[in-house]
């Protein structure tokens, strides 16, 4: 357990370096952990920018809570998505069928307004097929 505690404290040790920069003698800029003989050079700040304001406040969003509502997001984009499939293969399936029906070659018939059996034209019949077919581009 010791053995892990130390090996994690020499890892994060890196963290704590400092930069320096130093130009060579052919004008060459090299970046080091410490200072290279015969270079020209100083420490280079390497603290993060402050904020515009010059206030630096601490974060008071909560990561947790942060993670949830993204996850939340996500679930209901995949449900949308989800739903406009099955909507989707369900009107198509419902195109497929009436294009099955018509492309058939059978006389179609329909009841007018007083309940009696009229056949639908062929030009009809063309016109609605076309359509159909329009629409099941869309279709998968």
């Amino acid at each position: 357990m010791k053995a892990a505690l130390a090996l994690l404290l020499m890892a994060a040790l890196p963290a704590w370096a400092q930069m320096y920069k130093c130009i060579d003698q052919n004008g060459v800029t090299h970046y080091a952990d410490s200072p290279l003989p015969g270079c020209k050079g100083r420490e280079v700040d390497i603290r993060p920018l402050p904020p515009v304001s010059g206030k630096l406040q601490p974060r008071t969003e909560d990561p947790a809570r942060q993670d949830a509502e993204f996850r939340r997001r996500q679930n209901q984009r995949a449900e949308a998505e989800d739903r406009e499939r099955t909507a989707l293969a369900a009107r198509c399936k419902s195109l497929r069928r009436e294009q099955a029906m018509l492309s058939g070659g059978r006389p179609l018939l329909r009841f007018n307004d007083q309940g009696e059996r009229v056949y639908v034209p062929d030009e009809e019949r063309e016109q609605r097929l076309a359509r159909l077919r329009e629409a099941a581009r869309a279709c998968p």
